[in-house]
């Protein structure tokens, strides 16, 4: 069997009642077991019923001491579904390098500061090349513009450049959106460390 293997809510309900099942046969005989009905009430026998040992009971010794208690097949679920689920290896190699590259939350942000910076002066470079080329466009268009208005054809080498500017334009514009998108994701992701950092670095303090 596949201890791997996903379980319905009945399967699982089935496999715990099996299991509480034969441990209530393996408790003393000389145990007393508290347990209830589905109207509420409580019995005390020397055996829990098969169709009641899933509700949950608990062991009682002879001197009236709770000595084991069985949790109900909701409650375990219940308990089970409140862990955390366990992280992929992806994750866990991800937490490595970030506790391995930074050693404290200063150099986290430190580190996002610069690579910010990196991209804000391509952002602002881009800029600038975006203007001087958008008015180098604006004055071959002009150009264009007087030939046409003295009735002469535009010569083939201004309708080159004109297009060039335009393409260079275009490729400047592409540049720039990418390098705002990479300044937006670059807080996204910094931002994820720092939380996760400080998540991993509050878990390692609490096993110290």
């Amino acid at each position: 069997m596949d201890i791997n293997m996903p379980c319905s809510r009945r399967g699982l309900a089935l496999s715990l009642t099996l299991v509480l099942f034969c441990t209530s046969m393996s408790a003393s005989a000389a145990d007393l077991y508290r347990w209830q009905d589905e109207k509420g009430n409580v019995y005390y026998t020397d055996s829990v019923p098969p169709k009641y040992v899933k509700q949950g009971y608990r062991v009682i010794s002879e001197q009236g001491i709770t000595i084991q208690t069985i949790k109900s097949v909701d409650e375990v679920e219940a308990e089970q579904g409140s862990k955390p689920a366990p992280i992929s290896e992806e994750q866990a190699q991800k937490d490595r390098r970030l506790l391995m590259t930074y050693a404290s939350e200063e150099e986290i942000v430190a580190a996002r500061e610069r690579k910010l910076g990196d991209v804000q002066a391509l952002i602002d470079l881009g800029e600038e090349t975006i203007t001087l080329l958008e008015l180098q466009f604006r004055q071959l268009t002009k150009e264009a513009s007087d030939f046409e208005k003295q009735g002469i054809t535009i010569p083939e080498f201004l309708l080159t450049q004109i297009a060039g500017a335009r393409r260079k334009i275009d490729k400047y514009q592409t540049r720039l959106e990418h390098n705002k998108a990479s300044l937006d994701k670059i807080k996204q992701d910094y931002g994820n460390d720092l939380e996760r950092y400080r998540q991993l670095k509050s878990v390692v303090e609490n096993l110290e």
